[in-house]
């Protein structure tokens, strides 16, 4: 196994774990904060603030793990090409060939 290529791959997973969690963590702090001046606006028949609180941040924590589910699948599936790209060229040319 590769260290460089182990460790692009962790910091990358932190990366996207950290971006994710910063917007997790606005949702759960900044609509709270501005539910008052929100509300002075309509969404589907339900002040703003409310609504986002209510249901606009579940529709958010989903988009959150989809986005995860995804970058993670590309990640894995780079590091693991990246990975048998490493251990084919390593290996060289098997007995069969000579």
């Amino acid at each position: 196994m590769s260290t460089a290529s182990g460790h692009r791959f962790w910091l990358r997973t932190r990366r996207l774990t950290g971006g994710l969690l910063a917007v997790w963590l606005a949702v759960n702090l900044l609509v709270p904060w501005f539910a008052r001046d929100l509300n002075q606006w309509q969404a589907f028949g339900f002040p703003l603030g409310f609504w986002l609180a209510a249901e606009g941040a579940l529709l958010v924590y989903l988009a959150i793990i989809a986005a995860y589910v995804v970058a993670m699948d590309r990640l894995e599936a780079a590091y693991l090409a990246e990975q048998a790209a490493t251990s084919a060229g390593a290996a060289g040319p098997g007995p069969e060939s000579a």
